[in-house]
């Protein structure tokens, strides 16, 4: 477990996705709270509404989070999830934009920092954005949620109070040497 004074980057270096959450209700202020910081992340273009291309659907209702497991074994534990945040790019909003999904990836990591910082685990789910293989997943999902044309499937967010008896793999990452260069690549 890494240890430092900066609350910020405990969770972040603290952080791992969880699968297996509390059976406990997580309040709208905290959801919102949750939103909120995503809906602070950098986004492409100037700081003004018309801008802003990431939308979100809160699901709560347990039919839905069961469709959207798509009967895959990896997926199941979806439907215990309390909270599921379908996260969207509203193409329509600033239709020059096309790098919405990156502006949709940096909301979703503001959304995970903050669910940390109240005790929230969370899992991303992709949603078959560049996978071929997947098109017909994507369809059910967008038929599931009443997607409309304009409206681009970015990735699903479960989020739960951690369960302390869910065991999770430790975590390996390269080292800062291997992945960190300066100025050019370098072997």
């Amino acid at each position: 477990m890494y240890e430092d004074n900066n609350d910020v980057v405990n969770f972040i270096m603290n952080r791992r996705s969880h699968r297996k959450y509390l059976n406990k209700n997580i309040s709208d202020d905290i959801i919102e709270n949750i939103i909120n910081c995503g809906r602070n992340a950098p986004f492409g273009g100037k700081p003004k509404p018309d801008c802003q291309v990431t939308e979100y659907i809160i699901i709560n209702n347990k039919e839905t989070k069961e469709r959207l497991s798509l009967n895959y074994e990896d997926r199941q534990f979806i439907k215990d999830a309390p909270i599921i945040i379908a996260i969207l790019a509203n193409k329509d909003n600033d239709p020059k934009y096309e790098e919405y999904i990156l502006s949709s990836a940096l909301s979703i990591e503001n959304m995970i920092i903050a669910a940390e910082s109240f005790g929230i685990g969370s899992c991303v789910l992709s949603c078959f954005i560049n996978y071929q293989k997947h098109i017909k997943d994507k369809e059910i999902s967008r038929e599931i949620l009443k997607l409309p044309d304009n409206i681009e499937l970015i990735a699903l967010l479960t989020l739960g109070y951690k369960d302390d008896n869910e065991e999770l793999p430790a975590k390996e990452l390269r080292s800062y040497k291997e992945v960190v260069r300066f100025n050019k690549y370098d072997n």
